[in-house]
């Protein structure tokens, strides 16, 4: 066989491997996909039907379904109760109860805002009404929960899943409908697509590469050190390109990780009941057995929290909720959390606070998470001494400080310390454990809060990092959103 010819038979070889690889790619990445999204969907069927189970159908059978059930307290209870099921899910953009009338059905409460156009007030009728919807109603379907992957009506295209309320004759009396914006509903799973697309054609394209190496290695075998320092720099680029795909083969699957979010806390919150609820009836084994699995399930929870926050704020899909709050008191509440912690450790933990109640409107669980992320690296990183909080307020500003007597931040860990999984610890004993997301995530949450954040540092001495809010949300001030550059510890105040 001439190499000629033995150089064609390896490029259609190679052709049908690559060919089969790349299908194979796709095959897993579909299938993943559609896993993804049928877990959705029956995600959907069982958020539905635990909500349905959670109202009194005597409130929903008294309502006479007209304009006269506003004012009443059972209409403002079921309300309530929808808005409940509403917020407990962020991608859910309607939820409403319905009977039927006649051949429509009509609504009876809506969760949507009076002032939306999009509210329907009691009464209203459906005229997107099909016959199958009623069909449950009169016997004809067996009364389960129902999801529709494609529901198309004025309002748009929804995955919506409708339980049904029943009267104590089991008769089927009302819906519980829940919609969800058909591309908030499948943006997971088309996202494992977009990305094992990409995985894969990159997959492909290095795989060619190699299979074209390897013809004309074989093809110009008589070209000896020339050909071999060749592959060499062949090798080199590939090598480069093995590294791209490997960060985005770790974007993939950090990405996909967000379906770790509901087993974990399952598992945490499973822990939790164990320990509350038997243990008078554990032996002091299984109590620091399961004392070991909480720590351990809280430190999971805290990792893929961190993590999916941090993506979550990376992609702009995260939004500020603020709420009136007091400030003094929530400050309090969360540092009195790290007082055992820093007990342990036999730190001195303290608070200063302005005289009075100072009232803020601010997003109370991104304040809190930034306020725990500082606390916690000002005990980790301190070995003796005291960890001081610091609360300044201004007409329009409120300022946080966490100072601590510690290790110092390092000189050549300047720019890095609000960078992700950048880890402080000065030794490699591994007491310092940690993902190395908490400040990175506190200056995503401080930027999106508009405010800014800094640190002061030095090495041996301790550390102060603050940050600075508007009081009222919306009101920026100057200089929002900047990260100051760190300079030794002083004792005059991080907002001066």
């Amino acid at each position: 066989m001439n190499v000629r010819k033995a150089t064609v038979i390896r490029a259609i070889v190679a052709v049908v491997f690559i060919a089969a690889v790349t299908a194979a790619g796709f095959y897993f990445t579909n299938l993943i996909a559609d896993g993804s999204m049928d877990r959705y969907f029956v995600q959907r069927q069982v958020q539905a039907s635990t909500a349905a189970a959670a109202i009194n159908v005597d409130d929903v059978i008294s309502l006479a379904g007209n304009a006269s059930d506003v004012g009443t307290t059972t209409f403002q209870q079921l309300r309530e109760q929808l808005l409940r099921i509403k917020h407990s899910d962020p991608n859910v953009r309607f939820v409403y109860l319905m009977r039927p009338l006649g051949d429509k059905l009509v609504f009876l409460v809506d969760a949507e805002d009076p002032s939306s156009p999009d509210y329907s007030p009691p009464g209203q009728v459906f005229e997107e009404t099909k016959p199958e919807d009623l069909d449950i109603f009169v016997g004809k379907k067996p009364p389960t929960t129902e999801i529709e992957k494609a529901e198309k009506d004025r309002w748009g295209t929804w995955v919506s899943a409708s339980a049904y309320l029943f009267d104590h004759q089991g008769k089927p009396v009302a819906l519980l409908g829940t919609d969800v914006d058909i591309k908030s509903a499948l943006a997971a799973s088309n996202q494992i697509r977009r990305l094992g697309t990409i995985f894969n054609l990159v997959a492909m394209a290095l795989l060619a590469m190699v299979g074209l190496q390897y013809i004309l290695w074989r093809h110009n075998k008589d070209r000896g050190e020339a050909l071999h320092r060749e592959m060499e720099a062949s090798m080199m680029r590939l090598n480069d390109e093995l590294v791209k795909t490997d960060q985005m083969k770790s974007e993939f699957i950090q990405i996909a990780s967000h379906e770790l979010r509901g087993p974990v806390n399952a598992v945490n919150v499973a822990v939790q009941t164990v320990e509350r609820c038997m243990d008078d009836k554990l032996s002091e084994d299984e109590r620091t057995l399961v004392e070991i699995a909480r720590n351990g399930s809280e430190r999971l929870v805290d990792l893929v929290n961190n993590l999916l926050d941090l993506t979550r704020i990376e992609a702009g899909d995260i939004a500020m909720k603020p709420e009136e709050i007091d400030l003094g008191s929530l400050v309090t509440q969360t540092v009195r959390l790290f007082e055992p912690l820093a007990g342990e450790k036999g730190l001195v933990l303290s608070l200063e606070l302005p005289a009075g109640s100072v009232d803020a409107v601010v997003d109370k669980d991104a304040l809190l998470r930034v306020i725990e992320n500082l606390v916690a690296n000002g005990i980790k990183f301190t070995d003796t001494g005291e960890v001081s909080v610091k609360v300044n307020v201004e007409d329009s500003t409120i300022a946080v400080s966490v100072r601590d007597t510690g290790r110092g931040i390092p000189e050549e860990l300047k720019g890095e310390v609000f960078k992700k999984f950048t880890k402080l610890a000065m030794s490699g004993n591994g007491r310092d454990r940690g993902s190395g997301m908490g400040l990175a995530v506190s200056r995503a949450l401080v930027d999106a809060m508009g405010g800014r954040i800094w640190y002061y540092s030095t090495l041996g001495v301790g550390s102060e990092f603050a940050f600075e809010l508007p009081r009222r949300a919306g009101v920026v001030p100057e200089g929002a959103g900047q990260v100051r550059e760190p300079r030794p510890t002083t004792s005059e105040s991080p907002t001066g």
